[in-house]
């Protein structure tokens, strides 16, 4: 396997300038994951680094070597598309050997590495069917097989999962997953769905037109989101983002949204001068419906107008309104609420995200 580094790598189609100037290390053996809305440049940056699409600056390496001028067939890299995009007329196995038949490896070699693919796979069974007699689930696997079989130092995925059925996607991305980590592999894998991306990754990398917003572990990208947008791209259903300023309370510090004072941790944030405006994040999970919930460490009381509810089984997302604005709660042991029912509710002030409503960076403090 090898690491895939790029140093100021920029794309430009005509006059518009889809990748401006990257700078990103892949770990030998790690998960990365591009996430990022559409027209982000993510599929861009993934085909450059493919080899199907050219650099127009900047330089990309792959195991210390630079790859820029290389062909992708001699790049070490293999790719899994969106589409599949198998044989029709070929069978299972056919598929799964047709790359190693013509870069010319011997019958021998070719049989042996697309019988590993395949009972690693679970495609056994299914070697003698062609294409359309599979389900998507089973394309997909021949189409991650095909790539296995050609030993790649790097894997590349382009939203492999999108075709699927919620059911075989989450199927298809625990095996994807356990497949990575048996093989040791480097994996690079697009998608625009932020669940994805936490429950895949060693290392998210957010873009937004055509730039890095943030890059770090799900854990670090979803607790410390570095921007206003990061904050509201990751997470489902997204933060809520209301208006508030900085305040005082018993002596400590506060937000004051309308006119509802929330206390905070003074020392997690840089804030700015007392009475200066910020905007303030409040994940769904962190306003919680009285005794439906654990009890936040530093609670505000406040009490919401439920205008409907989403039940989904293990909880609820409740859309509510305020005097200071509307939000999205989620309830635990959900019960059946109808429009119009009044709640009390705790806001967790331990929780909150501010940002400067100027730059919209986070004014959380670093780690130290």
């Amino acid at each position: 396997m090898a690491t895939v580094t790029l140093n100021n790598v920029v794309k430009v189609f005509g006059s518009f300038v889809a990748i401006k100037g990257l700078d990103l290390e892949v770990e030998d053996g790690s998960f990365v994951v591009f996430v990022g809305p559409s027209g982000c440049g993510k599929t861009t940056l993934l085909r450059m680094i493919a080899g199907l699409e050219t650099i127009s600056y900047g330089d990309l390496e792959i195991g210390g070597r630079n790859v820029n001028e290389v062909p992708s067939r001699d790049r070490g890299i293999s790719m899994v598309f969106q589409s599949y995009a198998l044989f029709p007329h070929m069978t299972v196995r056919d598929n799964l050997g047709f790359g190693l038949k013509i870069s010319g490896e011997s019958k021998e070699k070719t049989a042996s590495r697309v019988d590993g693919a395949a009972e690693m796979l679970g495609l056994g069974p299914n070697m003698d069917r062609r294409p359309s007699q599979l389900s998507g689930g089973q394309r997909q696997r021949v189409a991650i097989g095909r790539a296995v079989v050609r030993e790649p130092e790097v894997f590349l995925f382009d939203e492999p999962l999108s075709n699927l059925d919620a059911k075989l996607r989450n199927q298809t991305r625990v095996e994807i997953k356990q497949l990575q980590r048996d093989l040791g592999a480097t994996v690079i894998f697009v998608t625009h769905d932020q669940i994805e991306a936490m429950t895949l990754a060693d290392k998210i990398v957010v873009l937004n037109d055509g730039e890095i917003a943030q890059t770090g572990t799900p854990l670090e990208v979803f607790e410390r989101p570095k921007n206003l947008f990061v904050a509201g791209f990751i997470g489902a259903p997204s933060m809520n983002f209301l208006s508030g300023e900085v305040a005082s309370h018993e002596g400590g510090a506060a937000i004051r949204v309308g006119q509802l004072d929330i206390p905070i941790a003074k020392n997690k944030y840089n804030l700015p001068e007392m009475g200066s405006s910020v905007t303030v994040g409040i994940r769904p999970e962190d306003i919680v419906p009285v005794g439906h919930g654990q009890e936040p460490n530093l609670a505000t009381e406040i009490q919401a107008t439920v205008k409907f509810s989403e039940m989904l089984g293990n909880e609820s997302l409740l859309f509510c309104t305020t005097s200071f604005g509307d939000f999205v709660a989620r309830m635990q042991r959900p019960i059946w609420l109808s429009g119009g029912e009044e709640l009390t509710m705790h806001i967790d002030g331990d929780r909150l995200h501010l940002f400067d409503p100027v730059s919209e960076n986070s004014l959380l403090k670093p780690i130290t």
